[in-house]
């Protein structure tokens, strides 16, 4: 009697367990490759870090231990106070108002004074001033030809600073060289960052300086080395996003969203929403003129029911962001220790954009914030702070 063969193979089932072993391993294996990609990516940003306050040291030391200034001519200031070209109103600081708005708007338009430019010299390498990681990008905006800019804003005041195509009062100004392809966006009508646009949507410059890191320049122009307590305590450059040339507590902690301690701010935003309308709503749903400005979180961490590995998504770096101090040493930092270190006043020279976002002033103006609630702070402004 003849036998008939018998086709050997894998059963269904015996393939769908293999499939599930197999998927069970990329769990695992998956996310330990991830964590060290990024923590490649991690120690490339530090070492970029660690040259930027390198060269800041090395500007300190030509400049009797004084960081860079900001703009001090009093016809800067006369001409922005008079608001020219005028101001969106979606913005959230119009070129006018109080003198701190003034003198920040004189400063963001001198192309000459920011810090990228300035360090320029000292650091030969612009690629520098990017981390590997960033979700968020800043840069080379606004580009104004040659070095009497003030100059060129009067001659050409009727082609900037309108709703449609606002001017270096709300981009940021740097000089030729610095936007690629755009040497000057009154006569081209164009900004130079890459992901914005001035007259076609998606006409991004080619070749326009890039910048991910920020720096501490806007609160500490013209500051010397001596009024620090603990220059060790004071970071100058750091992990950054939109925000390229200042410090709040929110940015720098969590550099992937625009402003951490302010209202509705989705991370994958450039601005503040919500805020044309004039109202927002507090994280338990009601209404109230104030709270704009007093979310405790933003809408992104609200509705995830404030889990914690959302927020610590936004810091950059596995829960951290890199960061350089004003002694020249640089290091990995957590920024929930960011948080606790401002709270107990430990950090220099990083302010508060959104001053009341505090639990005591949540308390005063929202009342008892919902059940889970976490604040980046609980107390009033501890050292410079600002609240627009």
């Amino acid at each position: 009697m003849v036998m008939g063969c018998r086709r050997k193979g894998f059963t269904l089932i015996e393939l769908l367990v293999v499939i599930a072993i197999i998927g069970i391993l990329a769990a695992m294996v998956f996310p330990v490759f991830a964590r060290a990609r990024e923590s490649a990516r991690k120690a490339v940003c530090l070492s970029n870090v660690k040259n930027i306050a390198l060269a800041i040291q090395m500007y300190l030391a030509d400049n009797n231990d004084t960081f860079p200034p900001e703009e001090h001519r009093q016809e800067a200031y006369d001409y922005f106070a008079a608001a020219p070209g005028g101001a969106p109103d979606r913005w959230p600081g119009p070129c006018e108002g109080d003198p701190y708005r003034i003198q920040w708007f004189a400063n963001m338009s001198n192309p000459y004074i920011t810090w990228p430019v300035v360090l320029d010299e000292y650091i030969k390498n612009r690629e520098v001033w990017n981390c590997p990681s960033a979700k968020l990008i800043s840069g080379a905006t606004f580009i104004l030809p040659g070095p009497d800019w003030l100059g060129y804003l009067r001659a050409n005041e009727g082609s900037w600073g309108g709703e449609d195509s606002p001017g270096p009062c709300t981009h940021g100004a740097f000089p030729p060289g610095w936007g690629g392809d755009v040497t000057d966006s009154i006569l081209q009508q164009r900004s130079a960052v890459p992901g914005t646009s001035w007259g076609q949507e998606g006409d991004a410059a080619n070749k326009a300086f890039v910048q991910t890191m920020a720096t501490d320049e806007q609160n500490l122009y013209d500051v010397k080395l001596v009024q620090f307590q603990d220059v060790a305590h004071a970071p100058v450059v750091a992990d950054g996003g939109f925000n390229r040339n200042f410090f709040s507590l929110g940015t720098l902690a969590y550099p992937d969203v625009c402003c951490a301690e302010c209202a509705g701010v989705a991370p994958f935003q450039w601005g503040w929403g919500g805020q044309a309308a004039g109202i927002n709503p507090c994280p338990d749903g009601s209404y109230c003129a104030d709270c704009m400005n007093l979310h405790a979180v933003n809408r992104w961490w609200t509705a995830s029911g404030y889990d914690v590995h959302v927020r610590k998504s936004t810091a950059r770096h596995l829960g951290g962001v890199n960061v350089g101090w004003a002694d020249g040493h640089a290091s990995w930092a957590d920024s929930q220790r960011l948080c606790a270190m401002s709270e107990n006043g430990e950090l220099e020279h990083v302010g508060r954009v959104c001053v009341p976002t505090a639990l005591d002033g949540y308390l005063a103006e929202c009342g008892t914030p919902p059940a889970g609630m976490v604040f980046l702070f609980n107390t009033g402004p501890r050292g410079p702070s600002w609240n627009w």
